[in-house]
């Protein structure tokens, strides 16, 4: 129950900065897929824009940014 409302409201940030917290690290950029049980994040750190993939699983904490 509590992943498929997850999903639900990640979906709705579809483009939009995110910082996600995991055990070992924060991801900080733009969410630009949901999955079925997975997020993908392209970093916006670093040198070029690799996407992440991130397990619903491993999420903590999740940070949004809005204007």
């Amino acid at each position: 129950m509590f992943e498929s409302l997850l999903l639900s409201q990640l979906a709705r940030y579809v483009g939009q900065r995110a910082e996600i917290g995991l055990d070992n690290r924060i991801i900080d950029g733009v969410i630009t897929l949901v999955g079925p049980d997975y997020v993908t994040v392209v970093e916006s750190m670093g040198y070029g824009a690799m996407p992440v993939f991130v397990p619903l699983t491993s999420i903590n904490t999740i940070r949004f940014f809005t204007a």
